[in-house]
């Protein structure tokens, strides 16, 4: 057997036998070692192929949003995902993955955007399958997706920022317990909520950016978006006055200091010690807290449903209404496709219908 032969044939072994997760897989991975083998191979092929930890993790979830429907379906106590084979897994047929569509849409009453990417993950995993040799059909292709409407994106306007940012300084309603804790990390929240605002990046792309990111001499900040691909983002000098100010406030011990350090912390409030970093889920959290606290100032956000992510609709929309053309505000958003985009266009619409209903010529 020649050498490239013997090379052919350990790409089999290592791609195919790899009975084993990594230790870094699982400490970066929540979940992803409860899955079935198989899967755990998919899902380390999409690793070394690049795609982001946000992708990957959300496969891992949609994965087991999959089996769990299955152990309901089945009734079956104790089924556990780990345990499943890929011979039986190879079993499903489409009218299996109509009904889970059904089961997302009717009982869970998912939305078609939800639905459309957990039957995304389950369509990747057996493409990859039939790519491996595993088996020759794909049961996901030709089920009937449900059709995602076009819908304008839920925003603030200029003034509900500002609102929302001044509620965030504004700590005159807390007991004097929440006041305590609120203040540890008052300038972090207000530069999170603003940088959101100001930038468009998305919650994850924030929570990952490192103090080598920050480059105040350029007024830069490099971001690593969806398929790992980095994007730098223009910062005003107010921006960066907001950034300083939060890094000035923390205390010297806790400061975020060398290149690799995230630059947004959080605090324990067990130990009531800052950390090193701050999850997703716990700025998704404060940021629901202050668009609660803001609606007192702002009566008109008691019924938009506005999350972290439309703190980024917020600031596209804004860009549009300005006058800046949709690929500029593709490229600060880290779209892939300019249709994406595209979306935001219907503040230019409206402007237009307004401008024609007041045109009087009579």
């Amino acid at each position: 057997m020649s050498f490239f032969a013997k090379l052919n044939e350990l790409h089999k072994k290592t791609d195919i036998k790899t009975d084993f997760l990594p230790e870094a897989i699982k400490q970066q991975y929540r979940k992803i070692e409860q899955l079935p083998l198989f899967i755990q191979q998919y899902l380390i092929s999409r690793v070394s192929l690049g795609y982001s930890k946000q992708t990957i993790q959300r496969y891992i979830y949609d994965y087991h949003y999959f089996f769990h429907y299955v152990k309901r379906v089945s009734e079956d106590p104790s089924f556990q995902p780990a345990a499943v084979t890929l011979e039986d897994f190879l079993q499903i047929e489409k009218a299996a993955i109509e009904h889970y569509v059904t089961y997302l849409s009717l009982e869970v009453e998912n939305e078609p955007r939800t639905i459309n990417r957990k039957i995304s993950a389950l369509q990747s995993l057996f493409d990859y399958l039939v790519k491996k040799g595993e088996t020759t059909t794909n049961p996901v292709l030709g089920v009937e997706r449900p059709k995602v409407g076009k819908r304008d994106p839920v925003f603030l306007t200029i003034n509900e920022a500002q609102l929302l940012l001044k509620a965030v300084k504004d700590t005159s309603s807390l007991s004097f317990r929440q006041k305590k804790y609120a203040e540890k990390l008052l300038a972090r929240d207000y530069a999170v909520i603003y940088l959101l605002i100001s930038s468009g990046l998305r919650i994850s792309e924030l929570a990952n950016v490192k103090m080598k990111d920050f480059d105040k001499e350029e007024n830069i900040l490099k971001v690593q978006g969806k398929g790992n691909k980095e994007r730098s983002i223009p910062l005003s000098f107010e921006t960066i006055d907001v950034l300083t100010y939060y890094l000035d406030s923390l205390p010297i011990k806790s400061r975020p200091k060398r290149i690799e350090d995230n630059l947004f912390i959080g605090y324990d409030f067990q130990s009531q010690e800052y950390t090193k970093q701050v999850t997703v889920s716990a700025l998704q959290k404060m940021i629901q807290r202050q668009l609660h606290r803001a609606k007192q100032y702002a009566p008109s956000l008691q019924h938009k449903p506005i999350t972290a992510h439309k703190l980024r609709h917020s600031f596209a929309t804004a860009l549009v209404s300005k006058g800046v053309d949709v690929l500029t505000v593709q490229s600060l958003l880290g779209h892939e496709s300019v249709a994406t985009t595209q979306v935001y266009a219907h503040v230019q619409d409206n402007a237009r219908k307004e401008a024609i209903t007041r045109l009087s010529i009579s």
